[in-house]
């Protein structure tokens, strides 16, 4: 899949100190197996899947 941007998620939450907070909640989640992933993962860590699920929308504040 093509590169996630921080730019590209503040399209889709108000401030960039909402964005990183978001996640890094998600992302601590994906790691520690909280709860599954609501794309397929691409062998991707779990930052990068976080912000490519706040990209897809299918994570929300």
């Amino acid at each position: 899949m093509a590169r996630v941007t921080v730019e590209d998620c503040l399209d889709k939450v108000p401030t960039r100190y909402d964005l990183i907070i978001l996640a890094g909640k998600r992302a601590r989640q994906l790691a520690t197996g909280g709860r599954r992933a609501t794309l397929e993962w691409e062998n991707d860590k779990p930052t990068v899947m976080a912000l490519r699920e706040i990209e897809a929308e299918t994570v929300t504040a």
